[in-house]
Order: structure tokens, then sequence, then C-alpha cells
């Protein structure tokens, strides 16, 4: 990635939040690609990227991830080789719950693999991408406006977006979100208990536990949580059950259900 826009780096909120780098662009293509950068270069674990705005930003699967200027935080965390596990999405997932529900007040829900849930609909999400020598953390989270219905994927069965915004008066900077997502990600990787109480933090954020789900690798079945791995657990029709590795999974509504 050529850095073809101007950054700066926030040594206020280095020393505020214990990190080694904090980037801040004005608009930058992904800050994934800018964190795999510093990480292949060698900055160390913990260097924080964010971006007011992504004129190129990515979900899972390489969706489009619409980050328009100021309307939320988007940013990537670079991360060690130590920090690489099978429920590391999830774990930082709910490391980002946590900070909105004390920074904004509100309950955050969590969506398997990655999706973070206000309400019903989709507040913001985690895609952790990783090479050799390389492990970066990018979250986006809507902050004070969500994308339009126009901007959403062209899927009628797609969660809707909201904001933070929508649901608390309590609007923190971005930098400041960023900073304490930053923070909470570390100091749960750092604790062992941290990373033990992933499936028991889960659990208690689990939106689709107990509804019937349809997943594009196993099909059709109910959600029965995750395994220790941060795998879900899905009960086939037959009482078996079955781990879900990766794919999109959704909740089966009423109206399919008696079609």
């Amino acid at each position: 990635m050529k850095a073809i826009y101007p950054y700066s780096l926030d040594t206020v909120r280095e020393r505020e939040y214990g990190l080694p780098r904090f980037e801040v662009w004005q608009a930058i293509s992904s800050t994934n690609d800018r964190a795999r950068e510093l990480a292949v270069e060698g900055s160390p674990r913990g260097s924080l990227v964010l971006g007011w705005e992504q004129t190129e930003g990515r979900g899972r699967h390489g969706s489009l991830w619409f980050s328009a200027a100021g309307d939320g935080v988007w940013m990537s965390l670079v991360l060690g080789a130590n920090d690489v596990t099978t429920h590391l999405p999830i774990l930082v997932g709910i490391s980002c719950a946590e900070v909105i529900e004390e920074m904004a007040g509100v309950i955050v829900s969590i969506k398997w693999p990655n999706d973070l849930i206000i309400n019903g609909r989709k507040v913001g999400g985690v895609l952790v991408e990783m090479g050799d020598g390389w492990v970066v953390a990018g979250i986006g989270i809507n902050v004070r406006r969500s994308p339009s219905e126009s901007l959403q994927a062209f899927d009628d069965r797609a969660l809707p977006a909201t904001s933070i915004a929508e649901h608390s008066d309590r609007i923190s900077e971005n930098p400041d979100f960023a900073g304490h997502f930053a923070q909470r990600i570390l100091e749960r990787l750092d604790a062992r208990k941290g990373r033990d109480g992933v499936v028991d933090s889960f659990s208690t954020r689990d939106i689709l536990r107990d509804r019937q789900v349809h997943t594009d690798e196993l099909g059709i079945g109910i959600a029965r949580g995750i395994d220790e791995c941060g795998m879900l657990l899905l009960e086939l029709e037959d009482g078996a059950i079955v781990k879900v590795r990766s794919g999109s999974v959704r909740a089966i509504t009423s109206s399919e259900e008696e079609e």
C-alpha cells in the first residue's frame, strides 16, 4: 500500500493508552493494509492505525466496508505471533463490546463470528488477517452515523446497520474509542484469565444461541454456542453436534420457517 495521504502521530494518546505507535490518517485506503506494512517493517506489537476515512475498507470475504469520514472508528492493531489463537476474532469482538458498553452505556451482543450488535442491528465488525510474520486486527465501528441503506450489501436478509449515537448520547472522540479498544484487546491477550474466559464471555452476548440458523459450511441447524477453539456448535436435525469453522451464518426468520 502506498502512503498517498498524510498522517500524524498522536504521541499524547500513545502515552495515555500505553501504545508504542498511534497513527492518525485523514484518509487511507485500508487501515489493515497499513498495519500489515508496519508489522512487516518490524513496528512493535500494539501499534495502532486509525483512519478518519477508508477509501477501500473491507470486511470478511473481501466484502466492502463503508467507512465515511468521521462517522466511525476505522482502525487496525498490530499483534504478535503469540497472540494467534483460533478464537482471536471473538476475543477482539468481546473487548470492543465491553468498551462500548462502558463508554456509551449500551448493551452490545455478538453474532458469530465477528459482528457487533445493538438491538438486533449491526454496529460494527472485526477482521483479523495474518500472514508470514504479521498479524493485524481490523475493527470498524459506526459511531456517529451508520451507512445509508443504499450503501449496504445488496442482500435483503443482511443485518440492518446502526450506530452508537442512535442509542446513546455518550459519544467520545473516535481516537479515544480506538485507544480504549486497543488497550482492552492487549489487556485481554496478556491476561491468561482473559483468554480462558472467552467462551463464557461470548455466551453472555451470543445473539444466535438456541436459534435456528443457516450456515454456508454445514447448512441448517440450531446454534448451541461455541467450543473452546471459538468454532460455532451446530445441532443438526438428527441431534448430532457439529462444528462450523468458517463462512457466514444468519438466523432463520419466522417467515422463512413457514415457507
